[in-house]
């Protein structure tokens, strides 16, 4: 039975060490930001693997440099088929919004890529999905 007691005593005592606590925190610390950033790291890596983040990029510069272009009045048809097909596998819709001379494209449930453009036309767009084409309006 002393045995017994002896062993909780050091048992008790190895927690009330305060050297004992000083080891720990900066290990939990560690493995717990470690874990953040691999979570950040696959997060981007399978953003990017779905090809939503290139084909947002590319269509929203598209876009961009082809309302800096356009005339007032214009209607301009953009071919965006695999704009439509990423965001079908995505599980949403493609959505193409105009605010503050910036144009956002979102193919994906997430945020978007934004890019700015330089004239001030008012500008607006629709899907034709029977075509798998984008149609701008420029006012």
């Amino acid at each position: 039975m002393a045995s017994l007691s002896a062993k909780k005593e050091s048992i008790n005592l190895f927690f009330r060490n305060k050297k004992s606590e000083g080891v720990f925190y900066p290990i939990i610390i560690f493995v717990i930001l470690n874990l953040m950033f691999f979570s950040i790291l696959l997060l981007f890596v399978h953003r990017s693997s779905t090809g939503a983040l290139i084909y947002e990029q590319f269509y929203a510069k598209q876009v961009a440099l082809l309302v800096d272009k356009a005339d007032p009045s214009s209607i301009i048809t953009l071919n965006f088929e695999d704009g439509i097909k990423i965001s079908e596998k995505n599980k949403a819709t493609p959505e193409i919004t105009f605010n503050d001379n910036t144009v956002t494209v979102k193919l994906s449930g997430k945020k978007g890529y934004s890019f700015k453009y330089f004239s001030d036309h008012k500008v607006s767009s629709y899907f034709d999905f029977e075509q798998n084409n984008l149609v701008i309006v420029v006012e």
